[in-house]
């Protein structure tokens, strides 16, 4: 059997063993188990200097801290815990390439929808913009808000202004 040494993280040595079996795959036996499982309880310090890997973190499937996907974020219960408006998405964002449903006309009027039109209207504002779609939030409905303010006027161009007939008008949904 033959076999081959290899410096770790410690700077031990790792004898690497290389087996004859029918698989012919390498044996890796490894000294650190033992100190790697004294570190997990504490017994031994952690080393000082030297290390070249950050940790490994552990990812768990229940933990909350995970992102959901945009369009998900319309159609699942609290959207942000801070009560805040909800952000505008990132260009590339999947519910930015999905076709948005429609909204029946009779549901308008109801509570989730209002919601979802005054959560619009707050990120429209904070942008700032004169307007806003719902995938643009992450909600792939056909529904827009719309505000082009004198405020906003003022900042054109009186040419371009003029040119494009542009007249302020409020919030429309």
């Amino acid at each position: 059997m033959e076999s081959l040494h290899r410096a770790s993280l410690q700077l031990r040595l790792l004898p690497l063993s290389l087996s004859p079996a029918p698989s012919r795959t390498l044996v890796l036996r490894t000294l650190l188990e033992p100190a790697a499982r004294r570190r997990r309880l504490g017994a031994d310090p952690p080393p000082k200097s030297g290390l070249i890997f950050p940790p490994r973190r552990r990812y768990s499937n229940s933990s909350p801290s995970i992102a959901r996907a945009g369009w998900l974020l319309g159609l699942a219960g609290d959207k942000k815990k801070s009560g805040g408006p909800p952000d505008i998405v990132k260009a590339g964002d999947p519910v930015l390439h999905e076709p948005a449903r429609e909204v029946d006309p009779a549901d308008v009027g109801s509570e989730r929808i209002q919601k979802i039109i005054d959560d619009m209207v707050a990120a429209m504002r904070k942008a700032p913009g004169v307007g806003l779609a719902a995938p643009q939030i992450g909600i792939p409905l056909r529904i827009i808000v719309l505000e082009d303010t004198k405020e906003y006027i003022g900042y054109a161009p009186k040419e371009e202004t003029k040119a494009q007939d542009r007249r302020p008008f409020d919030l429309l949904c």
